[in-house]
């Protein structure tokens, strides 16, 4: 029989016969985020190796981003027709398969297509591990375990940033990406091993007029909208921390692995964040924490523009603010993602995939224009920048929260 239990507001916890570990829901999300920070430090290595510009080795960053966006509009819906478990085995696969191929191939060319291929698997396994939180728990425990699985999964790309700066300087940049093809191995064995089908209600039919119906029901709700854009500035800014921040490092005077180790802290802060949405914001109502925490996040960059524009050198000058918008974060995140999701009603799997992809599509396309209108060279261009992403942020969480009691 399905697990049973009550929230505080006497309504069922676990829906689903089958609660996935957190472990392994952390696992299949935090393929994504190493996916993109295991490159984070080795972006210049990968120009100079290569004899490219910036603007060609971005591609290998924003092509993955747009292939997590887009991939997560097609994995959605279609595991509310098939479920969670078969589209997160291919995704998984397809992890893998992009990996290797980028350790064989030089070519920039063929690294941007397969690095978008790796994008594409690796969407599968982020929407997926959402969509079995929503299966298995009600709106206010899914926050609380996102914020858990958030906070496990902190570590990783943490360890990612730094490992992969290690790996870059003494074996080259391939060996980093050696790192991404033992995670997805790591991830399509336990996926077959652990994984069951969460989705007890799957859609009977899966046809264009279906998806296109899905979809217009999800976007014509205003506080799904504004709960997906703060989501998507929030995770779009950080996305855009990897582009640019690497470069404002190098002319402050630090390597690729130093770069790896101070913008580490910034997970690390993340999991601080998820620990107090975790035991105390999430008490006092998602909304109220995630328009704290976009408050937060907001400060943050501002912080960060002004001590380079005063010259600041020193790390800790970037490392501060950096950490200031990982606590954020923290806090931001499992809220609004779950805030996002639970708007959805019906259409979870949808929702998941919308949400999902507007993350990431503004993290690629952000970090895409930054880098063409001169963020790599001019650190305040880049500031601005997520300035105005935290602003939009802002402003959406604050039409959240006066609107909150109609969703209570």
């Amino acid at each position: 029989m399905p697990l049973a239990g009550t929230d505080s507001a006497g309504s069922a916890v676990a829906l689903a016969v089958f609660v996935p570990p957190i472990w392994f829901l952390a696992l299949c999300t935090a393929v994504g985020v190493v996916g993109l920070t295991v490159l984070t430090p080795i972006l210049p290595q990968i120009g100079e190796d290569l004899a490219v510009s910036s603007t060609s080795v971005q591609q290998l960053f924003s092509g993955y981003l747009l292939a997590l966006a887009v991939g997560q509009l097609f994995w959605g819906p279609l595991s509310d027709r098939y479920g969670r478990r078969p589209v997160l085995l291919v995704g998984a696969a397809l992890f893998v398969l992009g990996g290797i191929a980028v350790i064989v191939l030089s070519d920039i060319y063929w690294l941007v297509i397969f690095r978008v291929l790796q994008g594409f698997g690796a969407a599968a396994c982020m929407a997926m591990a959402r969509a079995m939180v929503n299966d298995a728990f009600a709106r206010t425990e899914a926050a609380r375990q996102m914020s858990t699985i958030s906070m496990v999964l902190a570590v990783a790309p943490a360890l990612s940033l730094a490992f992969s700066g290690w790996l870059a300087d003494h074996a080259g940049w391939k060996s980093s990406v050696v790192l991404l093809v033992i995670v997805g191995v790591l991830l399509l064995v336990s996926a077959y091993r652990v994984a069951r089908e969460t989705n007890q209600h799957q859609l009977s039919i899966f046809n264009v007029n279906s998806i296109y119906t899905a979809h217009r029901a999800v976007l014509s709700n205003p506080m799904y909208i504004c709960w997906s854009m703060a989501s998507g500035m929030q995770v779009g800014i950080f996305f855009c921390f990897n582009s640019f921040l690497a470069y404002q490092y190098l002319r402050n005077g630090y390597s690729a692995s130093e770069f790896g180790v101070w913008f580490a802290l910034t997970p690390l802060f993340y999991l601080l964040g998820n620990s107090f949405n975790r035991s105390w914001f999430v008490h006092r109502g998602i909304e109220l924490a995630a328009l704290v925490g976009c408050g937060l996040s907001l400060l943050s960059v501002v912080l960060m523009l002004i001590t380079q524009s005063i010259g600041f050198t020193h790390a800790l000058s970037l490392a501060i603010p950096c950490s200031l918008f990982g606590f954020a974060n923290g806090i931001v995140v499992a809220n609004t993602t779950i805030g996002a999701i639970s708007a959805a009603g019906s259409h979870r799997g949808t929702g998941t995939g919308i949400v999902g992809a507007w993350q990431m599509a503004t993290g690629g396309i952000a970090s895409t224009l930054i880098i063409a209108l001169g963020g790599a060279q001019h650190f305040t261009v880049a500031a601005l920048s997520v300035i105005v992403m935290a602003c939009i942020s802002v402003v959406s969480m604050m039409f959240i929260y006066k609107h909150r009691q109609s969703v209570l």
